[in-house]
């Protein structure tokens, strides 16, 4: 990608939100008779938090409703940014959720600088750091800057042939914004009804080299368990670089959301404030019931697990598709009927993660050759990370990371039981249980299992571009649809599925359409 492309910009809606939060005045101006009207945000991830922190900059008051929790009980901020910090060694900390992101997220990055957040670190991803890949009971060990296996390079370089083109096209067009959309609706058209899986064959490789590619992916591991999505997905990913230079987050993928929580900021309504500050650090209880009036002008209410109704002058609604289709009451004139259609059958991702945190990063004292190292297999572990903290000698390993059906294998046995499987796997690809006698603490986590939840993200299958376009826009839309007051939002909902970067973008989707509908103008153009 050339240096005068903006590849963070997304194909489908390629708006600058970086530039409208750096507006002095926030992101619009909402009228004096409604300043401290209060907004009700179910969902204390991302998307939500974000959508909050900028309406309170306006003059509104936003109402956080969380339903997740910790093990302890105690309610949970961060949504999918679940930062697991082990009791044992709290400097030691496992990413649930969210682990890794691409520079070229310019609001995401943005909004980390203004935080304070350290991004600069590399994430191990394979490749990056000393990878063994392990295919067909055959172990192969990569050093860094060192030579693929013939059969993998192969598969690799089959799939540049089919990528580099199509990304290509787009770098042409990419700064003139006619064209650019041109190409990228010739691209929809070409392979939102197509899978990932059936344009690889299409483009003539052979199974064996999409056995292989699939098991590396695009440098991250794990992509066959994705063969069945729209190839739409994956080629957004190559043309946004998403899957280059990814970083991982010193201090763990939390701070985000908790810097929107805990950061004051000037507010038009009550001068300095924070999010927490307004909601007395306190979240809402999960919320049993949302209920839109026949009449626009008539406030939402909402009732939470308590019992207790509240009126709203409108809300976000952030939580996962799934969990609001089967854990919140909502009447049907909430939505119209193409909203409900595509988030009632709209692909959402199942994932899961499986860490122990270990004495010490025994791996950085050996040989690369010699020890335990990233590791990329067809087995039921699929992908194996390793971690290591400057204010601990913990270290911590993602046994574990699987998506899709590669995901359901280990969502099923306890969290004793994926432990053991992880670890019986990787001893026989390293001849010997590197892993077992450091073991301090261990941890796994299923997003399909996990309540409010019910899977991870969306990615569409083929035919589904249509419900991803409905639910994108559904909070920018015109009347009627905006005028219930009820936005979504959440990665669920963008156009970057399973990216923090998506979460935000809807957020500010969210707020704008919330601003819109008491009578404010917003910022933008």
């Amino acid at each position: 990608m050339n240096d005068t492309c903006d590849p963070w910009q997304i194909p489908e809606h390629p708006f600058d939100y970086a530039k409208l939060i750096r507006h002095p005045d926030g992101i619009g101006h909402i009228p004096e008779k409604k300043q401290g009207a209060k907004i009700a945000v179910i969902g204390a991830g991302c998307a939500g938090l974000c959508a909050a922190y900028e309406l309170m900059k306006t003059g509104l008051h936003p109402v956080i409703y969380e339903s997740a929790k910790h093990p302890d009980g105690t309610p949970r901020i961060g949504g999918r940014c679940y930062t697991y910090r082990f009791p044992g060694d709290p400097e030691a900390f496992a990413e649930l959720g969210a682990m890794r992101f691409p520079p070229v997220h310019r609001l995401l990055t943005t909004y980390m600088d203004r935080f304070g957040i350290d991004y600069s670190r590399p994430f191990p991803d394979p490749l990056v750091v000393p990878t063994v890949l392990w295919f067909e009971g055959k172990k192969h060990f990569i050093p860094v800057g060192g030579p693929l296996p013939p059969e993998i390079r192969k598969a690799s370089d089959a799939w540049r042939r089919l990528a580099a083109p199509l990304a290509n096209q787009m770098i042409r067009v990419w700064n003139t914004p006619a064209l650019r959309e041109k190409q990228w609706k010739t691209f929809a058209e070409q392979y939102a009804d197509k899978s990932f899986y059936q344009v690889l064959r299409e483009q003539g490789l052979s199974r064996k080299e999409i056995r292989y590619f699939g098991s590396l992916g695009l440098g991250t591991g794990g992509f066959d368990s994705l063969f069945p999505i729209s190839f739409l997905e994956i080629l957004r990913i190559v043309v946004c670089k998403w899957e280059v230079g990814q970083r991982l987050i010193r201090g763990g993928t939390d701070q985000i959301p908790l810097g929107f929580w805990k950061r004051p900021r000037y507010c038009r309504h009550g001068g300095r404030q924070s999010v927490s500050l307004l909601n007395k650090d306190t979240l809402r209880p999960a919320v049993r019931e949302i209920y839109t009036p026949c009449d626009p002008a008539e406030p939402v209410l909402i009732t939470d697990d308590t019992g207790k109704r509240e009126p709203y002058d409108a809300v976000i609604v952030t939580c996962s598709l799934r969990a609001l289709e089967t854990g919140i009451r909502v009447n049907r004139r909430t939505f119209s009927d193409p909203v409900w259609t595509a988030l009632q059958n709209i692909h959402m991702v199942s994932s899961g993660k499986v860490f122990v945190r270990t004495r010490t990063a025994f791996w950085k004292k050996q040989p690369p050759e010699s020890t335990l190292n990233c590791t990329i297999t067809d087995e039921i572990t699929r992908g194996t990370y390793l971690f290591d903290f400057e204010n601990t000698p913990s270290g911590v390993i993602c046994l574990s990371y699987t998506w899709e059906d590669a995901s359901l294998k280990l969502s099923g046995p306890d969290a004793d039981a994926r432990v053991s499987k992880s670890l019986e796997v990787l001893a026989r690809i390293y001849g010997k249980d590197l892993i077992s006698r450091e073991v301090a603490e261990a941890v796994s986590f299923s997003w399909e299992n996990a309540d409010g939840y019910n899977g991870a993200f969306k990615l569409t299958y083929p035919g589904q571009y249509e419900y991803q376009k409905i639910l994108c826009r559904q909070p920018l839309s015109p009347e009627p649809e905006s005028r219930n007051g009820v936005f979504l939002a959440g990665d669920s909902v963008s156009w970057a599925g399973g990216w923090v970067e998506g979460a935000l973008q809807s957020g500010l989707n969210a707020a704008m359409g919330v601003i819109r509908k008491i009578g404010g103008r917003v910022h933008s153009d």
